[in-house]
């Protein structure tokens, strides 16, 4: 049965302490963007995606790509509590583990696109899309807004309209951080790029011919409205620009979101971010 928008912020609530707790029991890493993305993947896995734990490689399946694969706890997090796999999450980046630092799909039941160097789930998303053109299944794809500045990821995003890949639909994470670019200063010219308003990178999308809107990254109830809109959209492919917070649930991580982007934790810090709620 799935979830309805309210127990999905509930859900939500308690994955999060689970995605803080395992990453200070493994060592540590990227905090800000996994806790951005999870109201994202979680409201796509129990309200939009046509997926089964019980056949995860069905070929009727919609495809759920995270190309911004440094975030994959959050995705590990949503496919443990759906019962993919049962491999505990403070197992994460850790030796032997199929709960890698980035998303394999031949390690681990429910992952269709394993990431690595950002601006390539777009691509592969397309291909996929395409292939599986007039079977009434889709394809997803999570982008980070600091992603978007790969040359690859427009290059897909012309041929998938091109192409007119209606079951092909977007959402980017839009945070407004990254680790590197906009906002560290390294000299007297500051940020190489700064980043673009939500309405910008909107415009953006919209320019490469794609149907796009905006949202409350972490609402479930609008999420959910929009990726019903999309699914049902016809003759382009669609972009969702997600409205989020770096670190979004902890107080202490929202306040210094270029630490947490990946970081370790001393005990105390760990505590005190668990209270930071």
């Amino acid at each position: 049965m799935q979830a309805c928008p309210t127990d999905l912020a509930d859900e939500a609530t308690q994955l999060r302490d689970e995605i803080v707790r395992a990453l200070y029991a493994c060592g540590g890493g990227h905090y800000g963007g996994s806790l951005s993305v999870l109201d994202i993947v979680l409201t796509l896995y129990r309200r939009q995606l046509r997926v089964s734990p019980a056949e995860p490689r069905h070929p009727g399946r919609d495809r759920f790509l995270l190309s911004k694969g440094h975030a994959a706890i959050a995705l590990y997090a949503v496919l443990r509590r759906l019962g993919f796999f049962d491999a505990p999450l403070e197992g994460y980046a850790s030796f032997g583990s199929p709960l890698e630092g980035h998303p394999d799909m031949t390690a681990l039941p429910g992952v269709d696109f394993s990431g690595g160097s950002l601006g390539q789930g777009l691509s592969v998303g397309a291909g996929m899309a395409l292939a599986l053109r007039g079977s009434g299944a889709h394809a997803w794809v999570v982008l980070g807004d600091g992603e978007c500045q790969e040359g690859q990821v427009w290059e897909a995003a012309l041929v998938a309209s091109q192409c007119d890949l209606d079951n092909l639909h977007v959402v980017v994470d839009a945070n407004r951080y990254q680790e590197w670019g906009w906002s560290r200063r390294p000299g007297p010219d500051g940020a190489p790029v700064v980043p673009p308003p939500v309405a910008e990178l909107a415009q953006k999308w919209a320019s490469f011919g794609w149907s796009v809107a905006e949202a409350d990254g972490h609402d479930p109830a609008e999420l959910a409205a929009r990726f019903d809109a999309m699914r049902a959209a016809r003759g382009a492919p669609s972009a969702l620009i997600a409205r989020t917070v770096k670190g979004r649930g902890y107080a202490n991580i929202e306040a210094d979101p270029l630490r947490f982007h990946c970081t370790t934790l001393t005990d105390a810090e760990h505590q005190a971010t668990l209270g930071a709620r």
